[in-house]
């Protein structure tokens, strides 16, 4: 009785943060600003999504993806050789 109590207790906890809105806020960063800007970045990321959705991904989950270089180069403006 106690065992399935303590399972039913677990999909239950588990239920409810599936169904809680993840955290948008700057959820782990580096020092130099790269970031992961959601608290599932990393499960989304062990379940493939970096490949799948990769212009989502790696500008929203810069760390679970190591996109931190390519999202930089993105961000930086490219100088015009000059004629």
């Amino acid at each position: 009785m106690r065992a399935s109590c303590l399972l039913l207790l677990a999909l239950l906890s588990g239920v409810l943060a599936l169904l809680s809105p993840p955290k948008t806020s700057k959820f782990k960063c580096l020092r130099n600003g790269c970031c992961d800007e959601h608290e599932w970045c990393r499960f989304w990321a062990s379940i493939g999504e970096c490949e799948a959705n990769p212009t989502w991904m790696t500008s929203n989950c810069q760390l679970a993806c190591n996109s931190c270089r390519a999202f930089d180069s993105l961000k930086k403006p490219k100088m015009l050789n000059k004629l």
